[in-house]
């Protein structure tokens, strides 16, 4: 069973062959992961409103799955409801990309201090085989691949650094660092400098060297979020114009 998003005249609904309130939570599952997808892939952009008619038929979904669908992307932080205009896509500001960094500073950084000494030969392993498949993915650019493999990445790190509560705390806004990791994977240059950078820290962690890795996450991030900031100026000036 798969929800597939389409954006050309074919339209494809979800088959359902069953009724039931299990299958209803599969296909929300379903729906969501979908939308979730063309949102960090770039098929919705920020600020960009969400029609549930047309998610409707894109997803194949029924208005009561897709509804539940969009509350739990709400709560993940990636579309916002507007007052009596249904959703829009979360469009970030300077201020809140700020915060979020700051978060993801003090706790990614925590947990690949902790998976330096906490994690097994084999995590350390998988981490480097991670690291090959992004290399691929930069020379060869494709956002629907790259985007889950750099997911894969620090899912092996949050899990390596054996911290429930760590790992708890970053999923509540893992989407939204996802999408900003996204806006700078469209950027030929960016994609390298953050390979670059991703495989310093993975050389830290493969020593297990807790201070170069602290060191090497931290201007991981800070590049990141002047990156993101830089870009969000140029959108706004080209806006203007």
């Amino acid at each position: 069973m798969a929800v597939t998003l389409q954006t050309g005249p074919v339209r494809k609904a979800l088959p359902v062959k069953a009724a039931g309130r299990g299958v209803e939570t599969t296909l929300r599952s379903h729906t969501q992961v979908a939308l979730r997808s063309a949102i960090l892939n770039g098929q919705f952009v920020a600020g960009q409103k969400l029609v549930e008619r047309e998610l409707c038929e894109l997803t194949g979904a029924s208005r009561s799955v897709l509804r539940e669908a969009l509350v739990n992307l709400e709560v993940n932080g990636l579309i916002e409801r507007q007052s009596y205009c249904g959703y829009r896509v979360t469009e970030l500001d300077a201020r809140t990309v700020c915060e979020i960094f700051e978060l993801r500073s003090s706790l990614e950084t925590q947990a690949a201090v902790l998976f330096a000494e906490r994690a097994s030969e084999a995590e350390l392993e998988a981490l480097n085989r991670q690291l090959e498949k992004l290399e691929g993915c930069v020379e060869n650019f494709d956002i629907e691949i790259m985007r889950p493999v750099k997911e894969g990445y620090y899912d092996i790190l949050f899990t390596g650094c054996r911290n429930r509560e760590l790992r708890r705390a970053l999923e509540n806004i893992i989407d939204r660092v996802c999408h900003l990791r996204s806006r700078l994977m469209r950027d030929p240059e960016l994609r390298v400098t953050s390979l670059h950078e991703m495989q310093k820290l993975t050389a830290a962690l493969l020593k297990r060297d807790p201070i170069a890795t602290r060191a090497a996450s931290l201007a991981h991030l800070d590049s990141a979020k002047e990156a993101v900031l830089a870009s969000m100026a140029d959108e706004v000036f080209k806006d203007d114009l």
